[in-house]
């Protein structure tokens, strides 16, 4: 069964346009509708172009709706671009293809089965949080600890805050405990005369 919603859409002459313009690589992934599909490629390859052309081959050719694809991808920019593409390619009914973040999917779930989770007030972080955090940590670092110096003397007090903030979240996307990290610092501390970069060369 086909939906006549994108089969009726005025864009589908460009729809068509986009699909014959693809490589045999790109129509292999986007023809695939069933199961899953790993397409690798580096920034500015067209990921966006051929996830937007699959979602209307699977349209095209099966009976589902538009609201019965989720989309997720990294950042709110990738959101932006998924949801523009799909416009495009599919006309308004693009809109109604649910494409979020990853932390913003999570959080939809979350807020819809709260009590699941025995709180009622449970929200995403936000960005000043964040940073209120993250200072709180250095704040109670010892006066003299180096994370708290930074390299040079009248260095801000947070000058290692972004550089913390982005270590806290690989750890929780990589899942690494304080344990793992604290081996790896040890280690690497103690294979760093080893190491070329340190040694001296005149």
């Amino acid at each position: 069964m086909t939906s006549p919603s994108l089969i009726e859409n005025p864009n589908r002459r460009l729809y068509d346009q986009v699909f014959n313009s693809l490589n045999p690589e790109q129509r292999t992934a986007v023809e695939q509708i069933e199961g899953p599909v790993l397409v690798i490629a580096g920034p500015g390859a067209g990921k966006t172009h051929i996830l937007a052309a699959r979602i209307g081959q699977i349209l095209l050719k099966t009976d589902a709706q538009p609201h019965n694809i989720l989309c997720l991808t990294f950042t709110d920019a990738g959101v932006g671009a998924m949801r523009e593409k799909l416009m495009v390619l599919i006309g308004p009914e693009g809109r109604r293809v649910s494409v979020f973040t990853y932390h913003s999917f999570c959080n939809s779930v979350i807020q819809d089965h709260l009590t699941l989770f025995g709180r009622q007030d449970l929200e995403p972080v936000g960005r000043l949080e964040r940073i209120e955090i993250v200072r709180s940590v250095i704040d109670h670092l010892p006066a003299m600890h180096i994370l708290k110096k930074g390299r040079n003397a009248g260095d801000d007090l947070y000058h290692y805050e972004t550089q913390l903030r982005d270590l806290f979240s690989l750890m929780k996307r990589e899942n690494w405990s304080v344990e793992h990290i604290q081996a790896k610092v040890d280690e690497y501390l103690l294979n760093v005369g080893d190491k070329e970069l340190y040694k001296y060369q005149k």
